[in-house]
């Protein structure tokens, strides 16, 4: 029970503490302010000399604008969303120059309790930013002195460089070579969306070879919507496969999120993970079974704003699953997220 009452203090406490940040930012800008943006400004121009040399390779700021002013109301409304709740969608195809660190923790009822610190690097080429830049993926603490070894660990840290190859027969393509650990991995991941009536349907087919887990590939199936005004409702299906591993994981669902403001937001989802033959461990057993079907319901409740700046976010996320492994007993869960954005991380 304490660890529910002092999740719900936290909670509290960012609630208040919001309502404040609103006023303090209304007073003059402090060092804070100015050392933020002096980053902020090294975090875009950081890789000026280089991109002079690639401006030519890879063409430049023109078809950039060219492709932007064709995007409808609907395609920025989804990145307006995404970009605020920082989706995986978003974070797997912006090209935006930024660096988030994230700090979360977690409280649950079946589950230990779970703090993570959490880096995300995404440095362009400024000119070019929208075809090439470099990216750290899932750098923590954890796992930060697994970045220069060899691992088996598939959560190691990801270094290297994103190509977005320019729009052909109306297929996005962006290339990614880097390191999982000590492991070279070259990715490519294909979309293209398709605007009939109110939604935009966007299916994308990702493709990984790693030196250390072989061929894997991905679908994924987007459905979106905008029911009201700042609203987008998303029906996402997902299936994959993997060189060596048994089966096929899928999964449906259905989220819908909605700005309140230039600041704040909510969002609702509700999932279904299955899995042709998902290997599992029951509670109080240590034989490891295969099921195949859905494994795993959740359904979640997050609501997220700025807080003190425009740069500091802090969501909170009530959510509740019921798990195989668990016998499908409900498993209740609060996580906040506290999150410290550099450079251009917002459309």
């Amino acid at each position: 029970m304490n660890k529910w009452l002092w999740a719900l203090s936290l909670l509290l406490a960012f609630l208040t503490k919001g309502t404040c940040g609103e006023i303090q930012e209304e007073s003059n800008d402090t060092w804070v302010d100015e050392y933020h943006e002096s980053i902020s400004e090294e975090v875009v121009e950081w890789s000026e000399s280089i991109d002079r040399t690639l401006y030519e390779w890879l063409g430049g700021e023109e078809t950039n604008k060219a492709q932007a002013a064709s995007e409808t109301e609907l395609e920025r409304e989804r990145e307006k969303s995404d970009a605020f709740f920082q989706t995986r969608k978003y974070l797997n195809e912006t090209s935006r120059a930024y660096i988030r660190f994230r700090l979360d923790t977690s409280v649950r009822s079946l589950e230990s309790d779970e703090t993570n610190i959490n880096v995300r690097v995404h440095l362009p080429l400024s000119k070019t930013r929208k075809r090439l830049k470099l990216f750290i993926e899932d750098l923590n603490e954890e796992n930060a002195e697994n970045l220069v070894k060899k691992t088996d660990d598939e959560s190691a840290p990801k270094i290297g460089i994103n190509y977005f190859a320019p729009k052909a027969y109306g297929i996005r393509s962006k290339y990614s070579l880097g390191l999982s650990g000590l492991h070279p991995y070259v990715r490519g991941r294909y979309s293209i969306a398709f605007e009939p009536g109110d939604w935009v349907i966007e299916p994308v087919q990702t493709i990984q070879y790693s030196e250390k887990y072989d061929l894997s590939e991905k679908t994924e199936l987007y459905f979106d919507t905008e029911p009201w005004e700042d609203t987008l409702f998303r029906i996402r299906l997902s299936r994959g496969t993997r060189a060596h591993k048994k089966g096929m994981p899928y999964g449906i669902s259905l989220s819908c999120s909605r700005n309140l403001s230039d600041r704040s937001g909510f969002r609702v989802a509700q999932s279904f993970s299955g899995h042709t033959r998902y290997e599992y461990t029951p509670d109080g057993s240590e034989e490891t079974k295969e099921y195949s079907g859905i494994y795993n319901y959740t359904t979640a409740f997050g609501y997220r704003r700025s807080v003190w700046r425009k740069w500091l976010y802090v969501e909170a996320i009530p959510s509740v699953n019921f798990h195989k492994e668990h016998d499908y007993r409900p498993n209740y869960s609060f996580l906040l997220l506290f999150d410290l954005f550099f450079g251009h991380y917002r459309p």
